[in-house]
């Protein structure tokens, strides 16, 4: 088993002062099952921690972050790389190319038991703390998610802002597809230039 870290964010305004467990959080990758017992009251992410993350990971499709707090599993972060297309209106005159690297939250659990506590938005500073770390080593400006509808101002609160191009391409496949444009993930970003 990998040898558990301790999480040392420097971000500013996501390690949430409120989160009484702070000083608890203990985090590894992913090296085997996960612990029987999560859930976050998403099936879609619950059965993805124990469906597919593993799996993902073996492929080098994704790796997948658990955080446990006081030796319970409270949330997990699953990143992967992405590429993120702008249109000439969300690019800064100074960005060349279209399509901007990018460090993607692909999936974000939190446990029922730690949800409303804090714990959700220490996990995301972490991922963008680990993607500022990772920008020193390769083109990484942004962290990207696809944030359920119901999410998206509490992503916003966080910093993140919607994608227009990006948001614009998949409602326009689900009107091909005659499938309800309400329903898809919001295409969102956090610049980590800040």
């Amino acid at each position: 088993m990998a040898r558990p870290y301790f999480c040392a964010c420097d971000h500013q305004n996501l390690v949430s002062t409120h989160f009484p467990y702070v000083e608890d959080v203990v985090f590894r990758r992913l090296e085997g099952p996960p612990d029987d017992g999560f859930d976050c009251g998403r099936a879609e992410q619950t059965m993805f921690l124990y469906e597919c993350a593993l799996a993902d990971q073996e492929a080098q499709l994704s790796v997948t972050h658990l955080y446990y707090v006081q030796g319970i599993l409270g949330a997990y972060a699953t990143v992967c790389m992405d590429a993120l297309p702008l249109g000439r209106r969300e690019r800064e005159p100074a960005m060349r190319f279209q399509e901007i690297g990018a460090l993607k939250l692909a999936q974000l659990g939190v446990s029922l038991r730690f949800q409303g506590m804090g714990l959700g938005r220490f996990v995301v500073g972490d991922v963008i703390s680990r993607a500022r770390s990772e920008s020193e080593r390769v083109g990484c400006r942004y962290v990207t998610l696809d944030a359920q509808p119901d999410l998206v101002g509490w992503y916003e609160r966080l910093g993140f802002q919607r994608n227009r191009l990006r948001q614009d391409r998949r409602l326009q496949d689900a009107r091909a597809n005659a499938r309800d444009p309400a329903s898809i993930p919001v295409s969102m970003r956090y610049d980590l230039r800040g």
